[in-house]
């Protein structure tokens, strides 16, 4: 690579220039005294959000206004793929007179919105869920434009690397030989050289802010030697920059059981934080009962660490029409099986942040805010009489319960302490409002919702 080294400075250099003030990002880390949480700044954090697109930085507009709403409503959760291939979107590398791309000139533009979007969350703490490979960018049309194509540069070609100039098959059916580059796979040196600066870019910036968690790809179909590379490079790269990382892969298959998915929780020195959003295609009581196997796989196999969620769908799959209604129960579920963080997947495939998501994040933050939700967990044992998909529980031992209803519900609570009285609040999350509290006592509390037409929320505490 011609002078590789010293254009990434330079362009480094310029993107840091543009750049008006410092900023101070508050610090990511795992809660010691529940793991299955981060931290912020070393208080624990429930991650929550949801954004019209995957891609903020790389639509300043949208990601302004997205910031603007998540400052009203309590959002601290957003998606990060380093996609290019939306309207308005640019390319991270520059081109030259013949409208080639040159992959060892990068292009300050995307470099540039990229710190930006780094920076302005930094100031809201908003965390970033950084994906470095946008799996989609490589595959069928967007394949025919993107810069690592042969025939759109003038680094390599087809004849002396294993990259096709057209590829027209969907990720999940056929990966393409991009994805195979690395070492113990295709060894294409030539091209892996070019995926390592651009990763190296993308780090020398991100690596500045403390307010990012890193995902390989988006619902990959890549060999395991892949993931496993780039999460060894990213973590060795920032324990030589001194910095603690958090790195974890999105693997395809929709049923958390498949092995795929075990090549990120078995491997806790690479990954240190599971990401399940493929899940969020299950329904009901499987997407819930689903969450916590793989909570409890995460505990057998390395540990308890977090779980995110990053994308949840109100996609049915199967040629099935959307259903927000769905969208939103696996949103609450992920929450009441214990995740780090859950968000709303961009339109068309989730709602985004229109006003019902809005609706939803706002009530969730207040409701979350009233008690401690990091000292509790998942306990679906404390319910009885329970219909499937009626209700959900968290509890801390036998002092706190909250009681997720999808559509109401009569349901019974088993407590420990039958003599105790116990504060019962019910909490409309149509108006994030708490309505005025109740006590009871006993061994079984029978727990009925205001109504059967909405979703309701109810805390009781000791």
């Amino acid at each position: 690579m011609k002078n590789m080294l010293v254009i990434l400075f330079i362009v480094l250099l310029t993107i840091a220039c543009t750049q008006t003030e410092q900023v101070t990002s508050p610090r990511i880390g795992i809660y010691s005294a529940n793991p299955f949480y981060f931290t912020l700044d070393g208080e624990p954090v429930l991650l929550l959000g949801g954004t019209d697109e995957d891609n903020l930085f790389n639509d300043p507009d949208a990601m302004m206004d997205n910031f603007n709403v998540y400052e009203e409503i309590g959002g601290n959760y957003i998606r990060c793929t380093m996609s290019s291939r939306d309207s308005g979107n640019v390319w991270p590398f520059g081109k030259n007179e013949e409208n080639l791309y040159d992959l060892d000139e990068l292009n300050p533009e995307y470099w540039n919105r990229f710190e930006t979007c780094l920076i302005e969350a930094a100031e809201r703490d908003i965390v970033v869920q950084v994906e470095m490979w946008a799996t989609f960018d490589f595959y069928r049309d967007n394949w025919l434009v993107n810069p690592f194509n042969p025939k759109n540069n003038v680094n390599y070609t087809a004849e002396n690397t294993s990259l096709p100039t057209e590829w027209p098959h969907h990720p999940a059916r056929e990966p393409q030989p991009f994805f195979y580059s690395v070492p113990l796979q295709n060894n294409d040196t030539k091209v892996l050289e070019y995926q390592r600066a651009f990763v190296d870019a993308l780090l020398n910036i991100s690596l500045k802010y403390d307010n990012v968690l890193y995902c390989i790809d988006n619902e990959t179909r890549a060999p395991a030697e892949w993931a496993w590379y780039w999460g060894e490079y990213i973590n060795m790269t920032a324990e030589k920059a001194g910095k603690t990382v958090y790195v974890t892969e999105m693997w395809d298959p929709w049923d958390l059981h498949n092995e795929e998915h075990a090549r990120t929780y078995a491997h806790p020195d690479i990954f240190n934080f599971v990401e399940m959003s493929q899940n969020n295609w299950q329904e009901g009581q499987q997407h819930y009962q689903n969450a916590l196997w793989l909570r409890n796989q995460i505990k057998e196999r390395g540990g308890a660490r977090p779980m995110t969620n990053v994308k949840v769908y109100h996609r049915r799959g199967g040629g099935k029409p959307n259903a927000p209604w769905i969208g939103r129960d696996r949103w609450w579920q992920n929450i009441w099986a214990g995740c780090a963080g859950t968000r709303f997947h961009r339109p068309t495939g989730g709602p985004g942040l229109n006003e019902k998501s809005q609706q939803t994040l706002k009530a969730a933050r207040v409701f979350t805010d009233e008690f401690d939700i990091f000292a509790t967990e998942p306990r679906p044992d404390m319910l009885f009489e329970c219909q499937k998909n009626e209700a959900y529980c968290l509890a801390q031992d036998d002092s706190i319960h909250a009681i997720y209803f999808p559509r109401g519900g009569n349901i019974r609570l088993r407590v420990d302490d039958q003599e105790a009285q116990r504060t019962v609040r019910w909490f409309d999350i149509e108006t994030a409002d708490f309505l005025p509290e109740k006590t009871m006592s006993g061994r079984h509390l029978s727990l009925t919702s205001p109504d059967t037409s909405k979703t309701w929320l109810v805390l009781v505490e000791k």
